[in-house]
């Protein structure tokens, strides 16, 4: 339940009002495991433990007692999400030895940034266009793998194609790609709902979209092709009633951070890694 003041009935003095109620978490411990091949083997490890926190919990204990498994194994990770001004929470995981990799961002409608280089034209991507923009998507992951989330595997591609290809399927796809004088230079895509329902939860602003892409090929990156394609996404967005918008950045990425940041964004939730998770 939402208060009249925008705020959820579980809402907790100091944070981000765009975060959700909190709710109780019977079992804070879980944990996955993925084939190399699924798609989301791209944006972390195959074997995950996940420690769901709350602000009533002792952080601290929870981790101690955390059954854990995977010593040595790079490709099994913990990890822990939690608001990212929850700065008491920050210290317990720097003394167990977790790292703040990636962050959850949000904007409100309406927020500003730069407009972008004014020689760049942006329409959007069609079925001649999925090499490119899968391209510039595998360019995206190579890079950020450096900050130690994501991992290049060798379907990545494949995997990025197919769901490249099935957006274009949707009533409304939110591919757009950039170029100047024809020749193509950035990609950005984004879910509206119901595509964007999986991460709607993680705010109290009503109705989100999540930003799934941004890429700028190298060449032309710091030329103004990606603050075009933001500035004419938030427009679009602005225009059709969306509340928040959503996105994941790596945190240590020293271009993605302050782009984000000049274009209306803050952090909104932060995810501690410890890889292995032993």
């Amino acid at each position: 339940m939402r208060t009249a003041a925008g705020y959820g009935s579980g809402y907790v003095p100091g944070m981000d009002p765009l975060l959700p109620a909190t709710t109780p978490v019977p079992e804070p411990y879980s944990f996955t495991e993925l084939t190399a091949d699924a798609l989301n083997a791209t944006w972390g490890a195959l074997r995950t433990h996940t420690l769901t926190w709350h602000p009533d919990a002792d952080l601290d204990a929870q981790l101690r007692d955390w059954p854990l498994t995977g010593a040595g194994d790079y490709d099994t990770a913990a990890l822990v999400t939690v608001p990212s001004r929850a700065v008491a929470a920050a210290e317990v995981l720097v003394r167990h030895g977790f790292a703040p990799l990636l962050v959850a961002a949000a904007r409100r409608a309406g927020l500003g940034g730069p407009a972008g280089a004014p020689d760049v034209r942006i329409r959007r991507v069609g079925a001649a266009d999925v090499d490119v923009a899968v391209s510039v998507n595998v360019e995206v992951v190579r890079y950020d793998s450096r900050f130690g989330m994501l991992n290049e595997r060798p379907s990545t591609a494949a995997r990025l194609r197919e769901r490249i290809e099935a957006r274009l399927t949707w009533d409304e796809p939110g591919l757009w790609l950039a170029e100047r004088d024809g020749t193509p230079l950035g990609v950005l895509y984004y879910d509206m709902p119901p595509h964007a329902d999986w991460i709607a939860s993680q705010t109290s602003a009503a109705p989100a979209v999540y930003i799934g892409l941004l890429g700028v090929r190298e060449a032309a990156r710091g030329s103004g092709v990606g603050s075009a394609l933001v500035a004419h996404t938030h427009r679009l967005l602005d225009e059709a009633g969306v509340a928040v918008s959503l996105l994941h950045h790596a945190l240590p990425n020293p271009r993605s951070t302050p782009f984000w940041y000049s274009h209306g964004y803050r952090p909104l939730w932060t995810t501690w890694q410890r890889r292995p998770a032993l």
